[in-house]
């Protein structure tokens, strides 16, 4: 990386780390359609907290600090978490297709088992290895932080940042075309995981998006993938039906510095699936895209994100384009 591209990142992690609290903060006060991280964190909400390596003391692995089963429990079926209950009526009643195999071994139409089919007009794919922080040295490989996209997670002593864990993935997406990152052209894959056997709520922040002129009085159009691992087994958590009480969401804020975003849930679990909402610009300068995880509970969550769409429209319709790339701002064309 060179040291103009090193200056652009860091530069771009800082200013997620000042808009994630009005971004996320406010839209759990009634922000959204679905404000995942708001209602669902009890009592006392404070504003999620950047995540910035190396995290060493504590280390993120193993979990320190840990929840009670039966606490987390009791505040789940209590009904305090509306969206982990709907995660779990979600899958039917399903468990895992095989005792132990969280990704089911079927084609879909973005994806084949742990395969993510290519998607064409992606302004991030998380496939360079040398915009993640770890391989360039200024985190470690469990608070991994992509090309301005930065990790955030609220720490309330109940759910805990120090217990969730922001990675790269280079197996679940790329699946059978996993390889060293050693290759040439479009060989290098990734994808990005959010995870933690802990209850948490986390995820990753986009760099801020300027609005061209003509787009502001339009709509953006935000689309990503994600995979929720299935950990039902069946009789090992939650009975013949185990707690399925993870979920993923993405939240869209036009204008980075008001006071509203927009969230719309994902509880497909085994395979790829897609979250997509268009939001309405009312004149905004700036986006904000947040892909985001929770579990309210003690469960062995691991939440997979990959392939960020954004495209912009203007106020009648009639022009519109996909961004080309929405990692540092300087970058975006």
């Amino acid at each position: 990386m060179t040291r103009n591209k090193h200056v652009r990142v860091i530069f771009a992690l800082i200013m997620i780390a000042a808009a994630l609290f009005p971004a996320v903060a406010m839209a759990g006060s009634g922000g959204g359609p679905s404000a995942p991280i708001g209602p669902a964190v009890g009592p006392s909400v404070p504003p999620p907290i950047a995540i910035k390596g190396p995290r060493l003391k504590p280390p993120a692995i193993p979990h320190s600090s840990v929840i009670a089963p039966a606490t987390a429990y009791n505040y789940v079926i209590a009904g305090n978490v509306p969206q982990a209950q709907e995660a779990n009526a979600a899958d039917g009643g399903k468990t895992q297709s095989a005792v132990g195999r969280g990704i089911k071994q079927t084609n879909t139409g973005i994806s084949s088992g742990i395969t993510l089919n290519a998607t064409p007009n992606v302004c991030n794919n998380f496939n360079s290895q040398g915009s993640f922080a770890a391989f360039n040295v200024k985190s470690d490989v469990w608070t991994d932080w992509y090309g301005g996209w930065g990790p955030f997670a609220i720490d309330n002593g109940y759910y805990q940042a120090k217990n969730t864990t922001f990675s790269q993935e280079r197996v679940v997406g790329p699946g059978h075309n996993y390889n060293d990152n050693l290759s040439k052209g479009n060989g290098e894959q990734n994808s990005v995981k959010i995870a933690s056997s802990e209850p948490y709520a986390g995820g990753f922040g986009s760099p801020i998006i300027p609005v061209a002129e003509e787009y502001r009085w339009g709509t953006v159009t935000v689309s990503v993938k994600y995979l929720i691992w299935d950990h039902d087994q069946g009789g090992k958590q939650g009975g013949t039906d185990g707690f399925d009480w993870d979920w993923a969401s993405m939240g869209v804020k036009p204008n980075v510095w008001g006071d509203q975003a927009y969230y719309v849930n994902g509880y497909t679990r085994g395979e790829w699936a897609e979250l997509t909402q268009s939001v309405s610009l009312g004149g905004a300068e700036t986006v904000m895209v947040l892909i985001q995880g929770q579990s309210p509970a003690v469960l062995n969550s691991n939440i997979y994100f990959d392939d960020v769409q954004i495209a912009f429209s203007n106020e009648d319709g009639s022009k519109s384009y996909y961004l080309t790339d929405c990692t540092t701002a300087e970058s975006m064309k």
